[in-house]
């Protein structure tokens, strides 16, 4: 007995569990809408975040590579140093043994004809005042 009349709405004497349904199925797509848009977002999310870890490590990786080489770096220039501290006592050594203050003595005595002066030839000058 349904009427064609649009001023009466007889869908109230309706059995209850057919409403229902009706009613359900708007807010059942509303739902599955959300549920959409959240899977949605959660995947950009998950990629989003995919994206940070992999530069996060790209970012490790190239930091660690850095450190290698400024510790290869390090370590060539204090061979390097230890080498250079060698031949500096090396050339130290060498230069104490060839000039040594016989040595010296000799050559200004022999080759130079310098006399050396008696401690009776020295002479030592106190000064009262500063000036």
């Amino acid at each position: 007995m349904a009427q064609t009349n649009a001023a009466y709405d007889l869908s109230i004497y309706e059995t209850a569990p057919e409403r229902r349904v009706e009613r359900k199925r708007p807010r059942q797509a509303k739902i599955i809408k959300a549920q959409t848009r959240f899977a949605l977002l959660r995947r950009i999310l998950s990629g989003l975040s995919v994206a940070v870890v992999i530069s996060l490590i790209v970012g490790i990786i190239s930091t660690n590579a850095a450190i290698t080489g400024y510790t290869a770096k390090i370590a060539s220039t204090r061979t390097e140093i230890t080498k250079l501290e060698s031949e500096i006592d090396y050339l130290e050594f060498t230069l104490e043994s060839r000039m040594s203050l016989d040595e010296i003595e000799d050559y200004a005595v022999n080759t130079l004809g310098m006399v050396k002066m008696d401690s009776t030839r020295k002479r030592y000058v106190q000064l009262e005042s500063e000036n």
